[in-house]
């Protein structure tokens, strides 16, 4: 704990330094984890926000390219959090191509 005051002291200065300033009130300080930019970071590392999974998984079955597209849209939020991401999707993607044969089966 010690170790993480003296850098935040550090940083301050050198905020104050440099006339840079940030409001309290969006500050958290000394917590295991925090929220970023749509994804959890702490000492262990970065992962993402369930909410985020979530909102991917309720999404409905596409029922055309253009439906296709809005989801995998929405779900390359997740490929840095999935490894070989881009192989899972590529059936998918081949899908959006101009001449294929869109047939969504289960």
């Amino acid at each position: 704990m010690e170790v993480h005051l003296g850098h935040l002291r550090l940083v301050l200065e050198v905020m104050r330094a440099n006339k840079l300033y940030v409001n309290i009130d969006k500050c958290v300080f000394a917590t295991p984890e925090i929220k970023v930019l749509g994804c959890f970071v702490s000492n262990i590392g970065v992962r993402v926000d369930p909410e985020k999974v979530k909102a991917v998984a309720a999404w409905p079955t596409p029922r055309s390219q253009k439906d296709l597209r809005k989801w995998l849209g929405l779900a390359n939020y997740l490929h840095k959090y999935s490894a070989g991401y881009a192989g899972l999707v590529r059936p998918l993607s081949e899908l959006l191509k101009k001449d294929s044969d869109w047939r969504w089966e289960r």
